[in-house]
């Protein structure tokens, strides 16, 4: 998924959101999405179309939030709509993850790489739904705190609290 990352989201009115302006909100942040939304899914192939369902709706309205924050904001609605439509548990199996990006040098570097993911995601995995959200909007789409509160619709404040304390659940489970 070649998506550019250096283009601006288009300056819109509230609903005016045309075609040529959710292909550039799409390519200035389609990687977050996708990035997010890999995160909580078991393969690249569910990602990706998923990714491609998230659709900007004519309600946008740039003074609520960011255009990358909205579509966030869908993205975590589409995705809790696709896991309720499958009711299964959500777990991403180590092989799955071979289209995440790795800077390892030496495939033993990857291996240990990959062997720490493993032990990362089985973690993750381990923690309450709230805490596993909370850790995907963050690290899982590269979002700042303040753009994860937008999208849960809580004080920045609340955020870092939430995140702090998953973290640390996540901690607690590693270390066990």
């Amino acid at each position: 998924m070649s998506v550019p990352t250096d283009l601006p989201p288009p300056a819109l009115q509230p609903g005016a959101a045309s075609d040529s302006a959710c292909r550039g909100w799409y390519e200035a942040h389609g990687r977050a999405v996708y990035g997010y939304l890999r995160f909580h899914l078991s393969s690249a192939d569910e990602a990706e179309d998923l990714t491609a369902d998230v659709r900007a709706e004519e309600r946008f309205d740039p003074t609520r939030a960011s255009a990358r924050t909205w579509l966030l904001r869908i993205a975590r609605n589409a995705l809790l709509d696709h896991v309720r439509r499958e009711r299964r548990r959500q777990q991403v199996p180590l092989g799955a993850l071979r289209d995440l990006h790795s800077d390892a040098p030496s495939p033993e570097e990857r291996v240990l790489w990959e062997e720490e993911v493993g032990r990362l995601l089985s973690a993750v995995a381990g923690l309450g739904g709230r805490d596993r959200e909370i850790i995907g909007l963050r690290y899982g789409s590269g979002l700042d705190t303040r753009e994860v509160a937008e999208i849960l619709r809580v004080t920045e404040a609340t955020a870092r609290t939430r995140l702090w304390r998953a973290l640390a659940r996540l901690r607690e489970v590693l270390r066990s």
